[in-house]
């Protein structure tokens, strides 16, 4: 028979062990009065302990507040003093048993995951929230990577079947097994291949009617073979053979009679609980692919015969003789200013034959080398009434190779000159901002009307060869922008905005 000491001695180690089981999965445990705010911490993991936290107090809430900014990630302090705030907690704990939120301890400089979870009990007749504390760094961080595993995987489908269907006209789900089409995409009757066709409920909810359907309404060439491939019976086949694809070419007739050539793809797996066999089935209008390979075929053409354009008037016969003939002139005079000019001859030649061989966007500092050695040419021949300045704030970037030389040839040639006796001043500036990277040739010339301008170059009527060759390969190439601000008599000023995600990914050499 137990005594009333062994008895109580029993208690006190059941009640040991509870408390023990209760308070070994947290880091504290406080008991906060709501009426008074005043509480008491009951359990403290040494761990805990080193934080020197308030473990009793007349106001919990306020005295937690003077914590976070010791104890908590500087990243998370703001959201827990707002998640500590009283009213907050207690309208949470109205509306649910629990109130919880996640936030970062900073351990030693190093963010560690830690969980408050509170709830209102009411002791000894008082109404008390428990709120307990629980360090789950390692099992958030090891949810946290599963998550973005799965995410990643995710991604990586979208990825697949974006690619799958570039270009596609439309695509069929269907259970290959039960014969029944899943889905059917809203576009493959109202954009797609069979845009305007009439094909009824019944025969788009049964595969194998859709594509009797098909075969008589569509298909014009290779009947046959369409009918063998798109078959049930060779699809479960080919998945049960270990292939997980299967293909078709065909041509097919539109509603207005156009016959299209065009390829099906059938992409088959199989439900991981029911075990049926599945088909993602893509169509291609190999007709509009061919399309717009053609578009894209002519576009490199146009790039290439602005190239060449550029390059010859760059390299007009008479500039060269000119530019060789007064080179000649001052040869006896001042050999050392013609040995100087030959240089700046040779550098821009280099540019010329450079751009012919590759248009690849290079150093924006290479440009500018030539653009110098070019004006050096030119002073050559106006003399004091040319006036050339410099406004470089970035370099660092690429652009095509005569772009901008170009565009200071026009500003010299048909702006400064043109004044005659009184020349001019060309400007050349560059600079950067977050988004883009801007280029700005500007003169003093004699100006012209913009739009009477863009006018004659629309209707041919304009010899402009070389600055809307420029613009084309700026345009096309780097995805810039070309601007042209000019007044009659007062000047003109060209600003080339290239957008910096283009900087140095082109290459058509």
């Amino acid at each position: 028979m137990k005594t009333p000491f062994q008895d109580d001695l029993q208690k006190a180690l059941s009640q040991k062990a509870i408390m023990g089981a209760l308070f070994e999965n947290y880091e504290s445990i406080y008991a906060v009065n709501i009426t008074t705010s005043s509480y008491r911490c009951y359990h403290e993991s040494d761990s805990y302990e080193a934080l020197k936290m308030d473990i009793s107090g007349d106001d919990f809430f306020a005295d937690m507040e003077e914590n976070v900014s010791k104890n908590i990630y500087f990243e998370d302090q703001e959201y827990v003093k707002k998640m500590l705030s009283k009213e907050l907690m207690l309208k949470g704990l109205e509306k649910e048993k629990y109130y919880s939120f996640v936030y970062r301890l900073g351990i030693d400089g190093e963010p560690l995951y830690h969980k408050l979870r509170a709830t209102k009990d009411v002791i000894g007749g008082q109404p008390f929230v428990l709120i307990g504390i629980r360090n789950i760094d390692s099992a958030y961080r090891s949810d946290r990577q599963h998550s973005e595993e799965i995410a990643a995987f995710h991604k990586k489908e979208r990825n697949h079947l974006e690619a799958i269907m570039a270009g596609a006209s439309g695509y069929v789900e269907a259970n290959i097994t039960k014969n029944k089409i899943t889905e059917l995409s809203p576009t493959m009757f109202s954009e797609g291949l069979l845009k305007g066709f009439y094909c009824s409920d019944a025969e788009k909810s049964v595969y194998s009617a859709f594509e009797k359907w098909t075969v008589e309404n569509v298909i014009v060439e290779n009947r046959e073979k369409y009918i063998h491939i798109s078959s049930r019976e060779y699809l479960m086949d080919c998945f049960k053979n270990g292939e997980r694809r299967a293909s078709v070419s065909f041509s097919a007739r539109t509603l207005t009679q156009n016959i299209r050539q065009c390829k099906k793809v059938f992409y088959l797996y199989q439900d991981d609980v029911t075990e049926d066999i599945l088909s993602f089935c893509v169509v291609y209008d190999l007709t509009e692919q061919q399309r717009k390979e053609k578009e894209l075929h002519d576009l490199e053409e146009a790039l290439q015969l602005s190239r060449i354009q550029n390059f010859t008037s760059q390299m007009q016969p008479h500039f060269l003789y000119n530019t060789l003939s007064s080179i000649q002139e001052i040869l006896l005079e001042d050999p050392q200013y013609a040995s100087d000019l030959i240089g700046d001859f040779t550098v821009h030649l280099r540019s010329c034959i450079r751009a012919m061989a590759n248009d690849a966007p290079m150093p924006f500092v290479h440009e500018l080398e030539n653009i110098k050695a070019y004006v050096n040419i030119e002073k050559m021949r106006f003399g004091e009434k040319l006036n050339v300045k410099y406004d470089i704030e970035a370099e660092d970037f690429s652009i095509l190779p005569l772009s901008v030389q170009p565009i200071v040839e026009n500003a010299i040639r048909h702006g400064v000159y043109e004044r005659g006796t009184a020349g001019g001043t060309v400007c050349v500036s560059s600079k950067e901002t977050p988004e883009f990277f801007e280029i700005s040739v500007k003169d003093d010339g004699v100006g012209f009307d913009v739009k009477e301008y863009e006018k004659n170059l629309a209707e041919g009527s304009l010899d402009s060869t070389g600055l809307k060759n420029v613009i084309f390969r700026l345009e096309k190439v780097m995805n810039a922008k070309v601007s042209i601000h000019s007044r009659k008599g007062k000047g003109t000023k060209v600003t080339i905005t290239i957008p910096k995600e283009v900087k140095n990914e082109s290459d058509h050499s």
